[in-house]
């Protein structure tokens, strides 16, 4: 039952209209109805159990004249009459009743605020007072000018004391004087039509210039009526207000309007005012207007969105960039740059800025929005960075002559030369090939530049290749020994080539070719050839003219100086000089030979030998004296790259066969066509490999790594090892069908101790090379440098001696290399070697010279400039014809 009379009650409560609020004896608020949950907005949970002055004033103590306290204290009803704030910002009047809920005891336990909206029947109540006032006012004191007319010439019957004030008389002053007279022509004419409307009991509002007695005017808004009685005309009732300040301050308003309007026009920016909430244009000037080529009326009023960009909706709801929203948001200006279509749908970068404008409360009111087309600027600005860029590469270019210029005169060599050439062009022109085609001293045919880089060699010898296998070699260099042009061509214009170059540049999409002259006589041709499309300046193509210009009379003094040089060796070198091996000794001789021999065939070789012997210099010659020597000379180092990696690069790949193939890649099996490649440290390749290489070595046929499409290629193989490739095979660890296939032809390198002969040759070979390099003059090896060489067992082979060589012509100073010039290791080696006895030294040496040259006493006696008598001599005295009379035979 008393849950069901609890319902009930707050059933009541909440059917009650009016607020209503019960407090406890500490202003807690212990129970509301809905309609003050409703007039509050606040849930009857948030105000439960809070003080009333926390809930409804926002305050943290009892307010001064607080009835809810008078309540308590008292224990008489209270009535009082307030005006609330609402959550919604109305301002409403309540007549608020409150009164104690007492116990049994008559104890005030409780209060009950109840509160009624009297807004209305108060301000009804308001209003008719101040009606009330305003009409005793008008009648007595009344602060227009209130006067009445006559119906014949407009006299004044009545003027209160406002009117004769306005005019500057006493009233009875101008009783009796007709309105006429206050005023001028125009103004009478004005006055006679409103007059007769009064006669026509019409009544109307209108404005009349009147004059005053010290002659100003006075504007008047005056509000006339009818007078009648028993629908008698007597004249007309009028109210007149001086508006002459509002007139002034209008015209002021209006003259500062068009000011204003002629500053926001004079804007050349694109400017608009615009309400952040409704995304409305308040304002647009006239630059604005013509951006989006519509004008004021189409404009003011409709979103921004709608006039800029032609949306349904505000551009942030679909995720759009909104400076607008921005601004609203952060309460700061915003800046950036986008695209926007002008009047005609042309794109055109603007610069926004968006600024706040704030009201009382420092909310956000509107924003101003401000364009600026920067679409010029930003292109200049570009156009200067270029610019810009321009003059820092003809620096750098003119930089890089200067250099190239002072460097040249140290290069003695065309090799040295077109080296240099090669890395300054890379630096320039990154991702490109140069091809030099430089002209032999007589001008028959191309030099290989074999001892250049791979960066040189291989393009330039793809480049013969295809020119020797079409026919067109000989045209080449008959166009070039009557070419008089020396302007560069570029792809655009390949007219200017021969026909036989067309078909061999038309691969590359992009390229640009330049004949080197030497006082007007064409000594060569230099390409520079692009993989992918690019556009290269004017400046380029002189930057490249300029530097061939100014090296083209050197490169032709290296040509012949070399020829000439060459020629002065070559007796001397004929027979201890292959390619770049070098050596007289009888197994050097005799793999000269056999080089000879299997040149002019495409067998596969097998050269074998440890670190440092010379085998690629073998496979090198080989190559060079083959019918192969204008292709390519290929080299893969198969223990440099891991299993997977090697068969890429042997093989090549597709686009996309593994991770990191982001383009399809020739491997050096298919750039070593019509060359040879050379297969070094063979051993090392895994047996996955092994299998591929076997195929294509019995049939001349690979596939791509990831590709399906069989591609031939006519290559020669040269391999090269420092293992015992036949233990290999018999252990299982190398494939003995692949052993077989490489080892058609094998050439073993000697090691250099068992060729000591050639030291001495390699040597000065290297003592010239490194003078060149480092630029020194350095002439012989002093007696005691030659003799730690001779005395060294060189576990690295050639290799050791050519650093060791290197080592002593950097650290002489003088024009001889002594042994304190020597690497360590050298030094150590023969300060141990004399710690022996020197008969015991000579002893060893002789006997060494003697097994190097199987006994031959003629070669030995050679060997060791010595007459053979001496030799003869020696071998008697250390007693060595004893030792192996069994072996050999002293010849007289």
């Amino acid at each position: 039952m008393t849950q069901k009379n609890g319902g009930f009650f707050f059933r009541v409560l909440d059917s009650i209209t009016d607020p209503l609020a019960i407090y406890d004896r500490r202003y807690r608020i212990s129970l509301v109805n809905q309609a003050l949950v409703n007039l509050y907005e606040l849930p009857a949970s948030d105000v439960i159990g809070k003080h009333c002055f926390e809930v409804f004033h926002h305050r943290s103590s009892v307010c001064e004249n607080c009835h809810v306290r008078e309540v308590f204290r008292t224990g008489e009803t209270r009535r009082r009459e307030k005006v609330i704030a609402l959550p919604d910002g109305r301002q409403r009047h309540f007549a608020i009743h409150c009164y104690p809920l007492r116990d049994n005891q008559g104890q005030v336990i409780q209060a009950i605020e109840h509160s009624r909206d009297v807004t209305i029947p108060r301000s009804l109540e308001h209003q008719l007072r101040v009606s009330e006032a305003h009409y005793r006012t008008l009648v007595e004191h009344a602060r227009e000018g209130i006067f009445m007319v006559d119906t014949g010439e407009a006299r004044l019957t009545f003027a209160n004391r406002c009117m004769g004030e306005m005019l500057g008389y006493a009233p009875e002053e101008i009783l009796g004087r007709s309105m006429f007279e206050f005023m001028d022509e125009e103004a009478v004419g004005v006055a006679r039509a409103q007059l007769e409307q009064r006669r026509n009991g019409v009544a109307s509002v209108y404005e009349l210039t009147l004059k005053r007695r010290d002659g100003s005017d006075l504007v008047g808004l005056i509000s006339a009526a009818p007078l009648k009685v028993n629908n008698t005309f007597l004249g007309s009732v009028n109210i007149i207000t001086d508006i002459t300040p509002r007139k002034r301050a209008e015209a002021e308003l209006q003259s500062a309007k068009e000011f204003n309007e002629k500053i926001i026009n004079g804007i050349t920016d694109h400017l608009t005012v615009i309400d952040p909430r409704t995304y409305r244009i308040v304002q647009a000037n006239n630059s604005f207007l013509a951006r989006v080529g519509l004008g004021a009326a189409a404009v003011l009023g409709k979103p921004c969105f709608e006039i800029i960009f032609k949306r349904e909706i505000p551009c942030h709801e679909d995720g759009a960039w909104c400076p607008l929203q921005e601004t609203f948001r952060l309460k700061q200006g915003v800046v950036g740059e986008r695209m926007y279509p002008d009047a005609r749908g042309r794109e055109r970068l603007l610069q926004v800025a968006t600024y706040p404008l704030f009201d009382s409360q420092s909310g956000v009111d509107l924003i101003i929005r401000l364009e600026t087309d920067v679409t010029d600027k930003r292109k200049t600005e570009a156009d200067l960075a270029f610019r810009s860029r321009e003059l820092q590469r003809t620096q750098h270019q003119l930089e890089t002559l200067f250099e190239i210029s002072r460097q040249v005169s140290s290069k003695n060599s065309l090799v040295e030369l077109i080296d240099a050439l090669q890395n300054i062009i890379q630096e320039i022109f990154p991702e490109s090939d140069p091809i030099f085609l430089i002209l032999d001293a007589g001008r028959d045919q191309f030099l290989p530049l074999k001892e250049c880089s791979a960066g040189v060699g291989e393009p330039l010898g793809g480049f013969l290749h295809q020119l020797e296998n079409t026919g067109t070699l000989g045209d080449f260099i008959q166009y070039l020994r009557e070419a008089r042009d020396p302007h560069p061509v570029t792809g655009e214009d390949r007219r200017k080539l021969p026909e036989c170059l067309s078909g061999l540049l038309e691969p590359y999409p992009s390229w640009f070719g330049l004949p080197i002259f030497v006082q007007q006589e064409c000594i060569g041709y230099f390409f520079l050839v692009f993989h992918t499309c690019r556009e290269y300046l004017k400046e380029d193509l002189h930057f490249i003219h300029a530097l061939f210009a100014q090296i083209a009379g050197y490169i032709r003094h290296l040509v012949i100086y070399e020829v000439r040089m060459n020629q002065d060796r070559h007796q001397e070198t004929e027979r201890i000089c292959y390619g770049g091996i070098i050596g007289k000794s009888k197994n050097i001789q005799e793999i000269f030979e056999l080089i000879d021999l299997i040149s002019k065939s495409d067998a596969t070789v097998l050269i074998s030998g440890e670190n440092g012997t010379g085998k690629e210099l073998v496979a090198q010659a080989i190559h060079q004296q083959s019918h192969r020597h204008l292709g390519p000379f290929i080299v893969a180092n198969c223990s440099a790259y891991s299993p997977t990696l090697l068969e890429s690069e042997l093989f090549g790949h597709e686009r996309g066969a593994f991770t990191g193939a982001i383009r399809q890649r020739k491997g050096r099996i298919e750039r070593s066509r019509g060359g040879t490649l050379f297969l070094d440290e063979i051993g090392d390749i895994s047996p996955a490999t092994q299998v591929l290489l076997l195929r294509f070595l019995q049939d001349h046929c690979f596939e791509r790594v990831g590709g399906e499409k069989p591609i031939e290629a006519d290559v020669r193989v040269l391999a090269a090892t420092n293992q015992d490739l036949r233990r290999l095979a018999e252990a299982g660890q190398f494939r003995d069908d692949l052993y077989y296939r490489l080892n058609v032809i094998s050439i073993h390198l000697p090691l250099l101790r068992e060729r000591r002969e050639d030291i001495p040759l390699l040597a000065v070979h290297f003592l010239k090379k490194y003078n060149l390099k480092e630029g020194k003059h350095v002439v012989t090896f002093g007696a005691d440098a030659m003799e730690a060489l001779m005395d060294y067992d060189w576990p690295g082979n050639v290799r050791q001696l050519e650093n060791a060589v290197s080592h002593a012509i950097i650290l002489a100073q003088g024009d001889v290399i002594r042994r304190r010039h020597l690497p360590r290791f050298l030094r150590e080696a023969a300060a141990a070697w004399v710690s022996t006895s020197l008969a015991e030294n000579e002893r060893q040496l002789i006997f060494r010279v003697l097994q190097e040259s199987n006994w031959n006493k003629h070669d030995a006696a050679k060997r060791l400039k010595v007459s053979r008598s001496t030799l003869y001599s020696k071998i008697r005295r250390y007693g060595l014809e004893n030792i192996y009379r069994g072996s050999i035979s002293i010849q007289p």
